[in-house]
């Protein structure tokens, strides 16, 4: 559709998405009124006729009547004027029943009709027939008159045939409005549908770049400057989509020249702080001439946080370096297990000492790796686990492997790390806001640094959800083999 649909801005998007969707419904709106006119007009029609046949035969029924009065008064008194009466009334008649023969000619109604009038004209003809002597005609008058129970007989067939029609007509009609309304209710739900179908295709399309541009910033929030930023969708989308593209690059060229100055000072600071490292190693060692107990616990003091800057600048030095990420990594096949069982080595000591437990579930495996850089990793982990673990505690680590990744989980029994905190736990320099934690320090780089080495060999650091203490998961691909 983006193809064959560019919108020139986000709102003419939204205007013709709304276009679209609301045509259909004006449709299924034009349909409804197409078909209930319809209906309306062959109602009208129906009631009109059906009332119109039902008049007509009430008053043909009437006009019977009057003619059959004057037709005996004529003939028991002879007088002219009841004969034309009777005329006059046959006129009425004949024009009545050319009407209704017009409208009802071919069916049952026009057969009672025709049938009537042929009676009607001849009872007619017999009353204004003029030969013969007077009492003959009499009789003929007499005998002919007894023709007006077949004729409303006849009549009455017509009525009770008149409203059958009607009745028919009725059901008729109740048929047509049941199928049309079938038809209504197919196209209104068939067009709704295709509405809620259309609904659905402009909520992707107005979503999609939307969700382009929130992604975008989410990544340039997250620190990541080497994944292009592009936008599909309206011009004016595509316009940000390019700034923010711009706006990566410019970020990525900062980030590096960052870096760059940072690993200078860094490499700068190791200098002046080597010169004071060997001049209170000097005086530690009363090179220089002896100490009074007072300078030698300031020259101690002095030589324990020169250790601490040194170990400070050279996290900053390995931070950089990992989000430098100009040298390829020298991987090499590594038995994890064995990297895991020497770091947990490292830390015997200190563990021993505090009486903390360490439970290993340890697996050969081989992984393809920086081994500096991984162990400097669990290294990190380990180090903080034994730090704010309590006296007595215990530390897990264990190894799974499934298909071609494998996982290393340590976990420790200290206070884990609050929800506020999992957010930059990652982030350089952070170290959180718990109270209750170990009162040593820490630079703050040591997760962050551990995040860059681990995403250099293509795996993930990750902090899981735990009951109890903190729970770090590294996941790492499996090389082709294990050694031996």
């Amino acid at each position: 559709m983006h193809r064959l649909f560019r919108p020139r801005s986000f709102v003419s998007l939204l205007l013709t998405g709304f276009v679209v969707v609301v045509l259909p419904l004006l449709i299924a709106l034009g349909s409804t009124i197409h078909i209930l006119d319809g209906l309306v007009q062959q109602s009208a029609v129906a009631v009109y006729r059906s009332v119109g046949r039902i008049d007509n035969t009430r008053k043909m029924i009437r006009m019977l009547q009057t003619q059959e009065r004057a037709a005996r008064l004529f003939s028991v008194l002879g007088e002219r004027d009841h004969l034309k009466d009777v005329n006059i009334a046959h006129q009425e008649l004949e024009e009545l029943r050319r009407q209704m023969l017009t409208s009802n000619g071919d069916n049952e109604l026009g057969t009672l009709i025709k049938q009537l009038q042929a009676r009607e004209q001849h009872l007619v003809a017999v009353l204004n027939r003029k030969t013969g002597d007077p009492e003959s005609r009499r009789k003929v008058r007499n005998d002919a008159l007894e023709g007006y129970e077949t004729i409303n007989s006849l009549a009455v067939q017509l009525e009770t045939l008149s409203n059958t029609l009607m009745v028919e007509e009725i059901d008729l009609l109740k048929d047509r409005v049941r199928i049309n309304k079938q038809t209504l209710i197919w196209q209104v739900s068939a067009l709704i549908c295709f509405s809620g179908l259309l609904v659905v295709l402009f909520v992707v399309v107005i979503v999609k770049p939307v969700t382009q541009v929130d992604r975008s910033i989410e990544r340039l929030g997250e620190g990541d400057f080497d994944t292009p930023i592009a936008v599909s969708g309206p011009r004016d989308l595509e316009a940000i989509g390019n700034k923010l593209d711009w706006l990566r690059k410019r970020l990525n060229t900062l980030d590096k020249e960052k870096i760059r100055m940072l690993a200078h000072i860094s490499h700068e600071l190791k200098t002046p702080l080597s010169s004071i490292k060997e001049g209170s190693g000097l005086l530690k060692d009363g090179l220089v001439g002896p100490l009074s107990r007072q300078q030698a616990e300031v020259v101690t003091i002095l030589d324990s946080n020169c250790d601490k800057l040194q170990k400070l600048i050279q996290d900053i030095l390995d931070f950089n370096m990992a989000r430098a990420k100009e040298v390829p990594p020298d991987l090499e096949n590594v038995r994890l297990d064995q990297l895991l069982t020497e770091v947990a080595g490292d830390h015997h000591n200190v563990m021993l000492a505090r009486n903390i437990t360490l439970s290993k579930e340890l697996i050969p495996a081989l992984v393809n790796v920086n081994r500096n850089q991984l162990k400097i990793v669990f290294d990190n982990l380990l180090a903080n686990a034994v730090k704010f673990t309590p006296d007595n505690g215990e530390i897990t680590i264990l190894m799974k492997k499934k298909g071609n990744r494998v996982n290393v989980l340590v976990e420790d029994s200290g206070p884990g790390v609050c929800e506020e905190d999992r957010p930059q736990i990652f982030l350089p320099f952070y170290q959180g806001n718990r109270r209750d934690r170990s009162v040593i320090k820490g630079s703050g780089l040591g997760l962050a640094i551990s995040k860059e080495y681990i995403q250099n060999c293509s795996g993930t650091l990750r902090l899981l959800p735990s009951s109890r203490g903190a729970r770090f998961s590294v996941t790492l691909p499996a090389a082709g083999g294990v050694q031996a």
